[in-house]
C-alpha cells in the first residue's frame, strides 16, 4: 500500500489516537468576556452580518464560520491564518512571510497571487492588500463565509469572504490590557479602551507592538537570523448616536511592519529523481530544508516593509423610527510595501551574464552595473484606494424583506521609482500601473413562505474598468550622477521603459438563490445556488500571454446547522462547484529577466464536505471541538507546456520553443484529472477544551488541539507535494472572574517539519536538460518552529 492511500481513515486514526491521548488534558473555558456560556459555546447564539445585516449562525443559509472575541483567544489566534486551522474548508499559504498571502477557500486555489479568490473585509468595507499581519487585539468577531460572495460584497469573492468586525464602545468605560512573552525571543503588548465621551458621542482606541526573533540562521551573512516580524498597529474611532434613529463613525487603523527576509532553501536540480532523459523533475514529497543562505546583505532593502492607514466611515438611519433603514458607507486606504527579496534562494548569489565577459564586448550594455546580481531585487509599490457604498432595507421583522444599494471603488497600484537598481542587465524597468474602476447595483429580496420556510435571491451586477499602463523614466531622472560614474557605459539620456496603456472591460451579473428551512428552533435545512467571478486583467506586456480572462465559478449548496443530539452545535454543509478559467501563474524569461504571468488554466470541478461542531462529554466541564473537511477537487480542462516536455522531449519543441501543435504535443500536455495545486484532500482539527472552578472565583482551564492536513501538489502537475502535516497546539492557564487571565501555550509543539510552501524555480547555474531549458528546481519554505509562551490579561 502506497503512504498516501486511503487519507480519511489515516486521519480519523490519528485525531481518534490524539482524542485520546489527550483526554485527560483540560481546556479552555470560554466565559472570560462576561457573555452567558450559551451566547460563547453555541453555534445559534453569535451573531452575524454574513448578508451585511444581522442574523444569527442558525438563521443564516450560507455555511460561515465566525469567531468571537472568547472564540479568538480559545484558538490562540493572533492573526486570520491561525482561524483557518479551525475552518473547515479555508487553507492559507505562507510561503513567502508576511508578503503574498495565497488564501485557498474550498479549492479555488492561487500559485502566487490572492486577489479575486477571497476578499477581506474591514466592518463590510473592502481591505486591499495582504492580510497576514492583521492583528486580531481589537476585534469584535471574525466571519468566514465560504462559497461565492460575489452577489454581496462583490468583487474578489470568487470562493468566499473574510469580514472582520471591529469593537464598537458601549455606554460604560471598558478596557483590556495583554502581555506576552515566548522563545524566540516573542514580546508582544497591546491595550485597548473604550467609552463615552459625552452623551451621544463614544470612543475607541487600541495599541499593539509585536516582535519576535527569526527562528532560521542565515548562513550566507554571520550572525543574521530569517524570519524575525516586527509589527506596531494603532487604532482610533469616534461614535455618535445623536437620535435615536441615526447612528455614526469613523475609524483609522494604522499598520507597520518591518519584517526580515523570510526563510527559504533551494532544494537543486541534482535532487531531480524523474523524467531524467527528457525534463527532469522532483516526484514525491520534498524534503524539510534543514539550512538556509540568503546573500540580504547585497539587497537594497532585505525583507518586507508595509505601511498602511486606513478609514472607514458610515451612517445609518433608521427613517423616522419606520424601521427603513438608509446607509452610507465609505472606506479609503493608502498601502506603501516595500519587498527585498534574494531570489535565488541560496548562497550562491549567482548571475545571468558571465562575471569575466559582463560590461564588455557584447556584453557591455548602457547603464550597466556588473556587481549586481538581477536576481537580488528590491521592489516597492504604493496602493490607494477609496470605496463607496450606499444602502436601502425595509424592515427586518416584515414577511417580504428587500434592499437596494450601489457601490464604487477605485483601486490604483504604482511602482516606485525609489527603489529602482541598475544590475548586470542594466536598468530595471518599472511596473506596470494598474488601476481599477468598480461599479456596482445590488439588490436581495427574503420571503417567509411559511413560519418555518424562507425563500431569497439575491443579485448583483457589476462593471470593472481595467487599466494597465506602462510607465518610462529617464535614467538621469532616478539614479545620482557620482553612481552612474562608475557603471558600464554609463548614459543618464537614456529611457528606460516605453510608455503605453492597455485598457479591457469585464461585466458581471451575479445571482444567489437561497432556500431555508427551519422546522425547529434548533434546527435548520439550506439549500443554494450562487455564482461568483473574478475578473480578468493584464500581464506585463513582456509575458508569454499579455492578458487573462475573467475566472467564473458556480456554486450548488446543501446543508444544516442544529444544537440538537447533544450538541452545542453542529453544522454541515456539501457543494459542488464548476470553475471555469481558473487563474494560476506560471514563470518565463524575458530579457534576461526572469517573471511570473498569471494564465487561465482550463476548467476545474469541485466537490466537498464540511463539518464542525462542539459536544460536551462532561458537562461544562469537557468539551470536544472538530471540523473536518473533504475536497475532490479535479482539473477537467487544461494543459501545461512542461508536461508534454516530459514525456515527448523535443519532439514537442521548434527550435528553443515549446510547439503544443506538432502531433501529439497538446494531448500529451493534458492536466485533465489532475488536482489543483495547494489543494489537500482532508484538513481537521479535534481539540478538547476542560475547566473547572476553583478557590474564590477563580477557574482553571486547559486545551489541545491537533491539527491536520493531507499532502497537497505544489504545481498542476501533480509531481511535488508536500507530504502530509500534523502539529499539536496545548494551553493551560487560570482566570478570575474580574478579568485577569493567565495562560501557558504552546504551538506545533511536537515539532512537525511539513514545508509551508514550494515554489517550482529555474536553476539557472546547473546545465541544461536533454530538451535544452533551464533546469527545474524547488525553493521550500519551512515549518515555524515549535513555539511556546506566557499570556496575561486583564479586562475591565
Amino acid at each position: 500500500m502506497r503512504r498516501s492511500e486511503f487519507p480519511a481513515l489515516k486521519l480519523a486514526l490519528r485525531l481518534s489516537v490524539a482524542a485520546m491521548a489527550l483526554g485527560a488534558m483540560p481546556a479552555l473555558a470560554q466565559t472570560d468576556t462576561g457573555q452567558p456560556a450559551a451566547e460563547e459555546d453555541t453555534g445559534d447564539a453569535i451573531v452575524v452580518t454574513a448578508r451585511k445585516r444581522s442574523e444569527t449562525l442558525l438563521e443564516v443559509p450560507i455555511a460561515v464560520s465566525a469567531f468571537n472575541d472568547a472564540s479568538i483567544k480559545d484558538k490562540m489566534a493572533q492573526d486570520i491564518t491561525d482561524l483557518a486551522d479551525y475552518t473547515p474548508g479555508f487553507q492559507i499559504q505562507e510561503a513567502f512571510g508576511r508578503e503574498g498571502d495565497r488564501p485557498v477557500m474550498r479549492g479555488a486555489s492561487n500559485i502566487l497571487f490572492s486577489d479575486g479568490k477571497v476578499g477581506i473585509f474591514l466592518d463590510g468595507a473592502p481591505y486591499f492588500g495582504d492580510f497576514s499581519s492583521l492583528d486580531l487585539a481589537n476585534v469584535e468577531r471574525v466571519e468566514v463565509i465560504k462559497g461565492p460572495q460575489s452577489a454581496v460584497f462583490g468583487r474578489g469573492t470568487l470562493s468566499g469572504a473574510i469580514n472582520v468586525v471591529l469593537k464598537r464602545p458601549t455606554n460604560d468605560f471598558e478596557g483590556s490590557a495583554s502581555a506576552t512573552i515566548g522563545n524566540f525571543d516573542r514580546r508582544e503588548v497591546s491595550a485597548a479602551v473604550s467609552g463615552p465621551i459625552v452623551d451621544g458621542i463614544g470612543f475607541q482606541a487600541g495599541v499593539k507592538f509585536f516582535d519576535i526573533d527569526g527562528q532560521w540562521r542565515n548562513n550566507a551573512v554571520p550572525g543574521e537570523r530569517l524570519g524575525d516580524q516586527d509589527t506596531k498597529q494603532y487604532t482610533a474611532g469616534l461614535f455618535f448616536d445623536p437620535t435615536v434613529d441615526i447612528s455614526a463613525s469613523v475609524r483609522w487603523l494604522h499598520q507597520e511592519d518591518d519584517d526580515g527576509h523570510f526563510a527559504i532553501g533551494l532544494q537543486p536540480s541534482s535532487a531531480n529523481n524523474c523524467f531524467l532523459t527528457t525534463r527532469p523533475y522532483y516526484c514525491g514529497v520534498v524534503p524539510a530544508q534543514k539550512s538556509f543562505g540568503l546573500n540580504t546583505d547585497r539587497l537594497l532593502r532585505p525583507g518586507l516593509y508595509r505601511n498602511a492607514d486606513r478609514f472607514i466611515g458610515d451612517i445609518n438611519w433608521d427613517i423616522a423610527g419606520s424601521g427603513y433603514e438608509a446607509s452610507f458607507q465609505s472606506g479609503y486606504s493608502d498601502l506603501t510595501e516595500v519587498n527585498g527579496v534574494d531570489q535565488t534562494y541560496d548562497d550562491r548569489g549567482f548571475y545571468f551574464l558571465p562575471p569575466a565577459l559582463c560590461g564588455t564586448s557584447f556584453f557591455a550594455l548602457p547603464n550597466q552595473d556588473c556587481s549586481k546580481s538581477s536576481f537580488e531585487t528590491t521592489t516597492g509599490t504604493r496602493r490607494k484606494t477609496e470605496t463607496y457604498e450606499a444602502r436601502l432595507t425595509s424592515p427586518g421583522g416584515d414577511r417580504f424583506r428587500w434592499r437596494i444599494g450601489a457601490f464604487y471603488s477605485y483601486d490604483k497600484q504604482r511602482g516606485m521609482t525609489e527603489y529602482l537598481e541598475l544590475n548586470e542587465v542594466g536598468p530595471e524597468l518599472l511596473d506596470d500601473t494598474k488601476r481599477v474602476k468598480n461599479t456596482a447595483f445590488f439588490g436581495g429580496v427574503d420571503f417567509d413562505v411559511s413560519s418555518t420556510v424562507t425563500i431569497g435571491a439575491e443579485l448583483r451586477h457589476q462593471i470593472d474598468k481595467v487599466y494597465s499602463d506602462t510607465p518610462s523614466y529617464r535614467v538621469g531622472d532616478v539614479f545620482d550622477p557620482a553612481y552612474l560614474a562608475t557603471v558600464t557605459l554609463p548614459n543618464p539620456d537614456q529611457i528606460v521603459g516605453v510608455e503605453g496603456t492597455r485598457k479591457a472591460t469585464f461585466k458581471a451579473t451575479l445571482p444567489r438563490i437561497t432556500v431555508n428551512w427551519k422546522p425547529q428552533r434548533d434546527l435548520s435545512f439550506y439549500a443554494q445556488y450562487s455564482q461568483g467571478n473574478s475578473p480578468g486583467g493584464f500581464n506585463k506586456a513582456s509575458a508569454p500571454e499579455p492578458t487573462y480572462d475573467e475566472e467564473k465559478l458556480i456554486n450548488y449548496e446543501i446543508g444544516m446547522k442544529t444544537s440538537k443530539f447533544g450538541f452545542d452545535y453542529l453544522n454541515f454543509a456539501a457543494f459542488w462547484q464548476d470553475y471555469k478559467n481558473q487563474v494560476l501563474t506560471n514563470t518565463y524569461i524575458a530579457g534576461n529577466v526572469v517573471d511570473s504571468y498569471s494564465v487561465n488554466i482550463g476548467r476545474t470541478r469541485i466537490r466537498g464536505i464540511e463539518i464542525d461542531g462542539q459536544l460536551p462529554l462532561v458537562g461544562d466541564i469537557l468539551k470536544l471541538q472538530f471540523n473536518y473537511s473533504f475536497l475532490d477537487a479535479e482539473i477537467r480542462e487544461g494543459v501545461e507546456a512542461e508536461k508534454a516536455l516530459q514525456t515527448m522531449g523535443r519532439a514537442c519543441k521548434t527550435g528553443s520553443a515549446v510547439n503544443l501543435d506538432l502531433p501529439g504535443c497538446r494531448e500529451a500536455a493534458s492536466i485533465a484529472g489532475n488536482r489543483p495545486p495547494l489543494v489537500s484532500k482532508h484538513t481537521g482539527t479535534i481539540g478538547l477544551r476542560f475547566k473547572h472552578d476553583f478557590g474564590n472565583d477563580w477557574t482553571f482551564f486547559s486545551g489541545a488541539d491537533v491539527i491536520y492536513r493531507s499532502s497537497y501538489y505544489a504545481q498542476v502537475l501533480n509531481l511535488a507535494e508536500s507530504g502530509d502535516s500534523t502539529k499539536l497546539n496545548l494551553q493551560v492557564g487560570v482566570h478570575d472572574d474580574n478579568g485577569l487571565r493567565i495562560t501557558v501555550y504552546g504551538k506545533n509543539v511536537l515539532g512537525d517539519e511539513t514545508p509551508l510552501g514550494i515554489l517550482r524555480y529555474l536553476d539557472f547555474p546547473a546545465p541544461r536538460t536533454p530538451t535544452g531549458d533551464y533546469a527545474r528546481a524547488f525553493a521550500i519554505t519551512p515549518a515555524r518552529k515549535a513555539e511556546f509562551g506566557l499570556t496575561v490579561s486583564k479586562s475591565f
